[in-house]
This record gives C-alpha cells, sequence and structure tokens, in this order.
C-alpha cells in the first residue's frame, strides 16, 4: 500500500473509532511507546493521564495494568486509535512512524539517550503535560546527580549488558554517552569505551581482549544473580580484570529502562567501584 493512501486510511480508523465511541473522552490521554519517557512521565506527576503503553513497559508497576499498544517501530494503529488519545509521545528514532503516528493523535518524539537530551526531554514533557514545576525539578536532580565529568585518574571499567547464553560471540556494552554512562562517571569509574557511540552498543570478542579493561561490571535484571553471566568472561584469562579478580555481577532492573530510575543505579554502582579499587 502507498505510504500516502496508508496514511489516509489511518486517519479513517481514527475517525471510525471516534465515531463509534458513546461520548468524547475529556482530559489529556496519554499514549506512551517509551518505558524512559513512561517511567518519566509517572515521576512527574503525570501518570493518571496516561492511558496505553509500550510493549516494553512495565514501570512503575501500576502501569502493567494498561493497554500494550505495540512500539514506536511497530505501533498497533487500532489500539490506539481505539483510545482516542489527545498526546503520543516516544523516543525520536529513525524508524519511528511518526506520520502514521501523527494521523492518529499530536505526536512528540523525543530525542531520549545522553543526560542532556533526557532533560530537554523530561522538561518538554512537563510543559505539554501542564506539569512544568516537577519536570523541572525532577530535571534539576538529574542533572545534579549526574551531571559530573568522568573522573581523570580512575578505573577503566566496561559496564556489560547480561547474557545467559554462555558465549560472548555478542557484547552490548554500557556507551560513555548515555545515561546509563554518565551513572558510571557518577560513581566514580571511567569508561573503557572512551568514544562516544552513535549506532548500536556492540563488541567483538577481539575487540574487548584489545580494550583489555580494569575491570568488567555485569548487569543484570536477575534479582539474586549467581556467577553464571560472568563465567564467559572469567575464561578469558588474558584480560587484566580477569587476572586481577575485578569482575562484578549487580542487579540491575532500572539500568535497562533510560529514565529517572537510572539514579538507583548510581548508588548499586557507587560500591562495586570501590570494592573492585580495593588492592586484591
Amino acid at each position: 500500500m502507498e505510504r500516502r493512501a496508508f496514511l489516509a486510511l489511518l486517519a479513517a480508523t481514527a475517525a471510525s473509532c471516534r465515531s463509534r465511541a458513546s461520548a468524547p473522552r475529556a482530559g489529556t490521554r496519554v499514549v506512551s511507546l517509551s518505558p524512559g519517557i513512561t517511567d518519566a512521565l509517572f515521576e512527574i506527576g503525570v501518570g493518571s493521564s496516561v492511558v496505553a503503553r509500550s510493549d516494553y513497559c512495565d514501570y512503575p508497576p501500576e502501569v502493567t495494568r494498561l493497554p500494550r499498544v505495540g512500539t514506536s517501530i511497530t505501533p498497533n494503529y487500532e489500539a490506539i486509535a481505539r483510545l482516542e488519545p489527545t498526546l503520543i509521545v516516544s523516543e525520536d528514532n529513525a524508524a519511528a512512524r511518526r506520520r502514521e503516528l501523527e494521523a492518529l493523535a499530536p505526536t512528540r518524539l523525543l530525542r531520549w539517550l545522553s543526560l542532556d537530551e533526557v532533560s530537554r526531554g523530561i522538561r518538554e514533557l512537563g510543559k505539554i503535560t501542564s506539569s512544568k514545576a516537577k519536570a523541572d525539578a525532577l530535571a534539576e536532580r538529574l542533572e545534579r546527580r549526574l551531571g559530573v565529568a568522568a573522573p581523570t585518574v580512575a578505573q577503566k571499567i566496561l559496564l556489560v549488558i547480561g547474557s545467559d547464553t554462555g558465549r560472548l560471540d555478542e557484547i552490548w556494552f554500557i556507551r560513555k554517552n548515555s545515561l546509563q554512562g554518565a551513572a558510571l562517571h557518577a560513581a566514580g569509574a571511567q569508561n573503557a569505551v572512551a568514544e562516544d557511540i552513535a549506532g548500536q552498543p556492540r563488541l567483538s570478542l577481539e575487540r574487548l581482549i584489545a580494550l583489555d579493561p580494569d575491570a568488567i561490571v555485569v548487569l543484570t535484571l536477575a534479582t539474586n544473580p549467581g556467577d553464571a553471566e560472568l563465567a564467559p568472561y572469567r575464561r578469558l584469562t588474558t584480560l587484566r580484570a580477569v587476572r586481577d579478580h575485578r569482575l562484578a555481577i549487580v542487579s540491575a532492573p532500572e539500568a535497562y529502562v533510560n529514565g529517572p530510575r537510572v539514579l538507583a543505579l548510581v548508588e548499586r554502582l557507587g560500591p562495586v567501584v570501590e570494592r573492585l579499587k580495593a588492592p586484591r
């Protein structure tokens, strides 16, 4: 189907859904297609206006009672239209279906990766949801806690996302220019990957060996993590971090969402960074 015809069909679908409704819905009705933005909306006190979530939004717990309507890349257009949103919000990326979503309701796609971007995005959310004071306060809290330069003399830590495959053929890491990267700096460490990363933050095994970080910290969703996710790294005995026993695993569900909860990551990482600095 041609894009223009598809957009016309979307508009017709939205109009049809509105005409079938028994009465217009009053007030702000937000569809959030980003876990981090959903987190921020609840944090600034407008969670009651959120009427739907992405397939990946699961925090705060009350958000799980809301209907799931896909993502900004694969939205469920009819489900969104039935909810009669007055606003659709998500992260700005090249694959987001901006025009299609705009055919259903006013849409804001926010740049949402670095501390500066997330801070600006939160302030923008405050303006468009009439919660400016709370949004400004949250942005300031993030800036104050995370807006610190990387220590000039500190361990170079590779912060990676855990995997239960038992292999290191694909290593996803925390990039320096992300909100979680700012949390690592705030916890007192340097990022072993010193450059900003624009694409997917993945390392090959060869690149990991070339980096040879001082320490490796694995972030996991597991509540009581064991050593299984560290085992593939332990086998790389040429790495300084392995030889010096500077490996750690941290249960940190907040690290998996680019939202205000990342503040808790600083508190989790701080003691780990200190422990890994201790003489072995």
